[in-house]
């Protein structure tokens, strides 16, 4: 028999695999967007050129967590 009441642990899990799943489509929608536009208008492509061409700073405040 499959139990009907899940830990509130598995809960937590599966709201946050939900909540990650649809603020990762928001973003590639947002990109979507962003890429027609550069279609469109040049400041758009240069924009994301620039964005793509520089490199990362490790010393930058959004630098990824090493653990």
């Amino acid at each position: 028999m499959i139990p009907t009441c899940s830990s509130p642990v598995s809960k937590k899990l599966a709201l946050k695999l939900i909540l990650d799943n649809i603020d990762y489509r928001k973003r590639c929608i947002g990109l979507q967007d962003i890429i027609s536009l550069s279609k469109k208008y040049d400041i758009w492509r240069q924009a994301l050129i620039t964005f793509f061409d520089t490199p990362v700073n490790s010393r930058s405040f959004k630098a990824f967590n090493k653990n």
